[in-house]
């Protein structure tokens, strides 16, 4: 598949739950019947579980990739200059973004996790007792950030009324999943070329939404 232009911001969101759904079907065969939905974003096939998908980006990085993307599709040249004021490069068809840190990376984790907590209360409350949590990073996090993930969200469920029974972080080259009830952490390589037909089928699904 070819796709000419780059996805309108408004269907990132769109992208984002396709392709963590795909990513769950590659590694498990249990989320087959699985379907996007809203509020949770995956619901299983009779809506008694869901699965919350977020970007994991860290939000100056976020706020450039959005600059890019309106210059890609408006051509102003004053969102290439916000990118780049903000520290990134920004081409017709590429950025690179400024360096960050795992401490970055792992501070913009707990952020979104905590916002994403606020949540669960309200789920609970409609009859969707089994919930979990899907974080997509594109491109690969730093070493200390794939090790260290889990013990953030491990820490911050520690003292909250109601907890995700599974959080997933999904990445360039795997699904790391965090087992609440069981206290554990597995990883699931992912295979390049998969990966790519994976962002693929995402990427057309957005399209044809």
């Amino acid at each position: 598949m070819h796709f000419p232009k780059p996805l309108k911001a408004e269907e990132m969101k769109y992208y984002t739950e396709h392709f963590a759904l795909a990513v769950l079907r590659y590694c498990f065969d249990r989320y087959d019947s699985w379907r996007v939905a809203d509020a949770p974003d995956l619901q299983s096939e009779d809506g008694s579980a869901g699965i919350e998908v977020t970007e994991l980006a860290i939000s100056l990085n976020k706020a450039i990739v959005g600059d890019c993307l309106h210059y890609w599709e408006t051509g102003d040249v004053r969102y290439k200059n916000k990118a780049e004021y903000r520290g990134a490069r920004a081409g017709e068809e590429f950025y690179i973004l400024p360096s960050v840190d795992s401490n970055d990376e792992l501070a913009a984790l707990e952020t979104i996790f905590r916002k994403k907590l606020s949540k669960l209360s309200a789920y609970k409350k409609r009859g969707i007792n089994r919930l979990g949590l899907i974080m997509v990073m594109d491109g690969l996090p730093l070493a200390a950030t794939a090790e260290n993930w889990a013990e953030v969200v491990r820490v911050l469920q520690s003292d909250a009324e109601e907890r995700y029974d599974k959080v997933f972080f999904a990445y360039s080259s795997a699904l790391s999943y965090y087992n609440a009830a069981t206290d554990t952490t597995t990883n699931y390589a992912i295979v390049r070329d998969d990966y790519e037909a994976l962002a693929k089928y995402a990427r057309f699904m957005a399209d044809n939404r």
